[in-house]
């Protein structure tokens, strides 16, 4: 078993920015332990790939296609699952969210930001677990998938393996809630090199290992690292009511 904690994160066709680079960019650089690699859902190989995102054009080159990332032979841990208005038409296909689904069944956990929920849940995984996604499509896009047990008031929601947060900057709270939840100190996983196991159901299983002391530590060093103020209560949600000239600040 790596000593690394190996993160797949779909990307595709117009995903939001901050959905991906906010989180990711608070758990992997600052650690020995996170590992990532990027999964191009159009499928195609590394390095055609490239995705564009929302936000001005800006690119990346994924490290996999679907078809790689799909293998059994390609382990990892985490599937993470970003936002944006390109995942809309990807919920029409049948055989992308089936695939999206095997991903999902493998790994030991799923963490999603904004409407990458919306995604994960047409795969039919979410059905009957809690879940957010983004407040300002939340009403047209929730009522679409039943089976799930929405949440609104939430900056994210954890069940089982799924850790689902609310919109864009949501996300790095999430991050950091993953954190308290995943990482693994140095000595214990050397004293413990046994894999975190994955529940096809959708449970949540152990970390060998695993000190939720140590972990709350690292979370909140690695935030104060970054200067920025965790928000750790998850019912802490502002964005629920909609803007008005009441509640508005300039």
């Amino acid at each position: 078993m790596p000593t690394q904690h190996r993160i797949l994160a779909l990307v595709y066709s117009e995903f939001e920015t901050l959905d991906l680079f906010g989180p990711l960019g608070a758990i992997v650089p600052r650690s020995d332990y996170y590992s990532l690699k990027l999964v191009n859902i159009h499928d195609q190989d590394a390095p055609n790939g490239l995705e564009s995102s929302i936000k001005n054009g800006i690119g990346i080159s994924p490290q996999l296609s679907l078809t790689e990332a799909l293998k059994q032979d390609e382990l990892f841990d985490t599937l993470f699952i970003p936002g944006g208005f390109g995942m809309i038409p990807l919920l029409g296909d049948p055989n992308l969210l089936g695939q999206i689904g095997q991903l999902v069944d493998r790994a030991a956990n799923v963490f999603t930001v904004c409407t990458g929920s919306v995604l994960l849940a047409a795969t039919g995984r979410l059905d009957s677990r809690k879940a957010t996604t983004n407040k300002r499509l939340y009403d047209e896009l929730t009522s679409k998938y039943p089976g799930v047990q929405w949440q609104k008031r939430a900056r994210w929601v954890e069940d089982g393996k799924f850790l689902t947060s609310s919109g864009v900057t949501a996300g790095i709270d999430a991050a950091f809630a993953f954190l308290s939840n995943t990482y693994t100190a140095p000595e214990d996983r050397k004293a413990n090199p046994s894999p975190q196991k994955a529940s096809a159901n959708g449970d949540a299983t152990a970390i060998p290992g695993f000190s939720k002391a140590k972990a709350l530590t690292y979370a909140n060093m690695t935030a104060f690292e970054l200067e920025y103020r965790w928000h750790q209560d998850p019912s802490d949600d502002p964005y629920v009511e909609p803007l008005s000239s009441n509640n508005a600040t300039v």
